[in-house]
C-alpha cells in the first residue's frame, strides 16, 4: 500500500461515526491534503517513510484537535486510535537516513482549520427601520380602510330614504309670503319648520345626523326648480329666506341677507354651546349639510357667486357669543365637483348625480376646507 493510500486510511478512522454532510467531506478532504503535504515535508527532509508516516498521523490524532472541540468523544464515535503502520513490501526500500550528528529540521506545523463565521446579527439601527417601516405600512392600511368604510357610511345614509310628509302646524306667527308660500317657525331643540307649496305640505325637524340626512335627501329638483328667478342683484328678501328655509338646518336659520350682487350672507344660530355638536353626533355631519346647502343655493340663485356662512353659539364659560365664517365660491366649488352649478342640474338624473357627489367624504371635505375661515 502506498503512503498516501495510509493517509487516506487514518483519515477515514478520524471520520468514523460522523454524518457525512457536504461540509464534513470538505473538512476532510482538507486534513487529507494537510497531512499529504506534511508527508512529502518529511520525506524531503530525509526521514524514513515510516519516520515520516508515524510524526503525520501524530500531527492529527482526533477530528476535535482541528474542529477545536472541548467535549470528550461519544460512546457511540469510540476514541480515534492511530493505525499501525502496514509492513512493507519486500521489494519496497527505506527511506535515506539523514548522516549521524545532523538533526533533521523541525516538520511544519500544519495549517489550522477555519473557524466558522459567527452568523451576521441585525443591528439596533436597522430593527428600528424594519420596525417603523411596519408601523408606516400598516398606519397607510388603516386609513385607507377607514376612508372607504367612511364613505360607504356616507353612500348608506341616503340610500333608501324618503321624505317625509307632516301636517302643518298653524302657529300665531304665520305670515303668507307673496309667492303664496306659508312658513311657520318655532325656535328650539326641538322646532320644526314647515312650508306648503301648493297642496303638498314637507316638514324638516331637526335633531340628529339622521334628521340631516333625511333632510338632504328630501330636496327635490323641481321643489328647487320652482325659486330660479331669484337674485342677489334684485333680491326678494322673503323669497330668499324661504329657500334657506327649505334647506337642511333651516330650523336654525337667523337671517339671510344679499348685501351685494353676487354675495348672499346666511346666518345659523344654535340656542347652546353644544346644540351643534349634538346635530353632528360630535361627528361632521353639520359640515357636510352646510356644503350641500351652498351647492343648492348656487344652483338655485343663478347670479351667486359667494356665499358666506356664519354660524353662532353661547360661549359656555362667558356670556359672549362664538361666531364661525365659512365661505363658499362657487368657482371652487365647481372646480372640486367637476360640474356647473345652476339650472341644469335641477332635473332628476343631473341632480342625483350630483347629491351623489355631495354626500362623498373626499368631496365636501375639500369643499369645507377651502371654506372654512377659522
Amino acid at each position: 500500500m502506498s503512503d498516501r493510500s495510509d493517509i487516506r486510511m487514518h483519515v477515514e478512522h478520524l471520520f468514523e461515526g460522523r454524518v457525512l454532510d457536504a461540509e464534513t467531506i470538505e473538512l476532510k478532504e482538507e486534513i487529507y491534503g494537510n497531512l499529504v503535504a506534511r508527508y512529502d515535508d518529511y520525506v524531503a527532509q530525509g526521514m524514513s517513510s515510516d519516520e515520516a508516516y508515524r510524526r503525520t498521523c501524530e500531527a492529527v490524532t482526533s477530528i476535535e484537535d482541528v474542529l477545536g472541540e472541548k467535549d470528550e468523544p461519544t460512546a457511540a464515535e469510540g476514541p480515534t486510535r492511530v493505525m499501525p503502520r502496514p509492513e512493507p513490501k519486500p521489494d519496497s526500500q527505506p527511506g535515506p537516513v539523514p548522516p549521524a550528528g545532523v538533526t533533521p529540521p523541525a516538520p511544519t506545523p500544519a495549517a489550522p482549520a477555519s473557524t466558522p463565521a459567527a452568523p451576521k446579527r441585525w443591528s439596533t439601527g436597522m430593527i428600528v427601520a424594519v420596525v417603523a417601516v411596519v408601523l408606516l405600512v400598516a398606519g397607510i392600511a388603516g386609513c385607507t380602510v377607514f376612508n372607504m368604510l367612511d364613505t360607504q357610511r356616507a353612500h348608506d345614509d341616503y340610500q333608501g330614504q324618503t321624505s317625509q310628509t307632516v301636517q302643518q302646524v298653524d302657529e300665531p306667527g304665520t305670515t303668507s309670503e307673496p309667492s303664496g308660500q306659508t312658513t311657520s317657525q318655532t325656535t328650539g331643540n326641538d322646532a320644526d319648520t314647515s312650508q306648503t307649496t301648493g297642496d303638498q305640505t314637507t316638514g324638516t325637524p331637526q335633531g340628529s345626523a339622521d334628521d340631516l340626512s333625511d333632510d338632504i335627501n328630501a330636496v327635490t329638483p323641481e321643489a328647487l326648480s320652482g325659486q330660479t328667478l331669484l337674485s342677489t342683484a334684485s333680491p326678494d328678501q322673503s323669497a330668499l329666506t324661504t329657500l334657506v328655509q327649505t334647506l337642511p338646518l333651516g330650523t336654525y336659520l337667523g337671517g339671510v341677507s344679499a348685501p351685494s350682487a353676487g354675495a348672499l350672507e346666511v346666518t345659523y344660530s344654535y340656542p347652546t354651546h353644544d346644540e351643534r355638536d349634538y346635530i353632528a353626533r360630535d361627528d361632521d355631519y353639520v359640515d357636510r349639510a352646510l356644503v350641500f346647502n351652498a351647492a343648492a343655493l348656487m344652483c338655485t340663485v343663478s347670479d351667486l357667486d359667494t356665499l358666506t356662512v356664519y354660524e353662532t353659539e353661547p360661549d359656555d364659560d362667558s356670556p359672549r357669543t362664538d361666531t364661525d365664517v365659512h365661505v363658499f365660491t362657487r368657482s371652487d366649488m365647481e372646480q372640486v365637483l367637476g360640474a356647473t352649478l345652476d339650472a341644469s342640474q335641477l332635473t332628476e338624473e343631473a341632480w342625483s348625480t350630483l347629491r351623489g357627489q355631495l354626500v362623498e367624504k373626499r368631496v365636501w371635505d375639500r369643499i369645507w376646507d377651502r371654506a372654512d375661515r377659522d
